[in-house]
């Protein structure tokens, strides 16, 4: 398991492991057109990011350097958040680009951002260099980066998760969560009671994490707005059907093996046995 006294922060590494995992998603299920990117003549980013649109939501300096250059999930302004895009199970991004530009024009505000990222019980203790990558439904996942420690960290991530991981036979054994206690190094008393809640690794790590529980089929995309799991803690109306079936189209059409998987025929297939069987998932 790494030491965090072996981990550095880098905003192109973290910038770079998050475009490589968004174009990963488009190998399996998604589209590029799904992902919008900064400007590509202009090296400071997203114009939106910047101190003023986002003083309320209280963050340094390195983190608005790292949301002015993250690209982000496409968002249809007519979803409402329910039909959002989702990059793993009940994980919806925040398109900070666009949220700051709503909060320019008056019609969102910096602490409600904070509040989504943050998640109600954290929002209130996360410090300035942490950032949320995710938001949505009060029951969709976290995920936080810590730029001075170089980590992402996942509260109440599920324990399944981690055991998935460390039995894949894809997802070299160097690939660990980060083994250090927060106590051992944090002095206040409530930082480190949430980062102990939390599973912490690399953020190169993170997302290669994130990929292998989609390769190994832990991960599965129903839908684009739909990404259910195996985990026995997961529990939906005809899951225990819907997810061997799926799997099982997955692997008819060789995933993950990329010299073989078809992902138009793989995507066509699970779109008919959802509208044959299961039609409220059909996009």
């Amino acid at each position: 398991m790494p030491e965090l006294s072996e981990i550095e922060y880098s905003r192109d590494a973290c910038v770079q492991a998050v475009r490589d995992y968004y174009h990963f998603l488009t190998q399996m299920y998604l589209d590029d057109t799904d992902f919008v990117y900064p400007p590509d003549d202009d090296e400071n980013g997203w114009p939106t990011i910047n101190d003023e649109n986002l003083a309320d939501v209280d963050k340094d300096e390195t983190v608005l350097d790292l949301l002015r250059h993250l690209p982000y999930v496409r968002q249809n302004p007519d979803d409402g958040g329910s039909d959002a895009i989702q990059v793993a199970p009940f994980t919806t991004i925040t398109d900070w680009a666009a949220d700051a530009a709503l909060i320019a024009d008056g019609s969102y505000d910096g602490e409600s951002l904070k509040t989504a990222t943050e998640g109600g019980t954290l929002c209130d203790v996360i410090p300035p260099h942490v950032v949320g990558l995710t938001a949505g439904p009060r029951d969709n996942n976290i995920f936080l980066v810590d730029t001075e420690l170089g980590i992402v960290l996942w509260p109440e991530c599920p324990g399944e998760v981690v055991k998935a991981s460390r039995r894949s036979p894809l997802l070299p054994s160097s690939v660990r969560p980060v083994s250090d206690d927060p106590y051992d190094y944090e002095d206040d008393e409530e930082q480190a009671e949430w980062r102990g809640d939390s599973t912490a690794w690399s953020i190169p790590h993170f997302f290669e994490m994130l990929k292998d529980q989609f390769r190994t089929l832990e991960f599965v995309p129903i839908t684009k707005t739909t990404v259910w799991v195996t985990h026995p803690y997961f529990h939906a109306q005809d899951a225990e059907v819907i997810v061997p079936a799926v799997r099982e189209i997955y692997r008819k059409h060789h995933w993950p093996d990329l010299e073989q998987y078809d992902k138009a025929a793989c995507q066509a297939e699970i779109q008919a046995y959802l509208r044959g069987n299961y039609p409220r998932f059909v996009e």
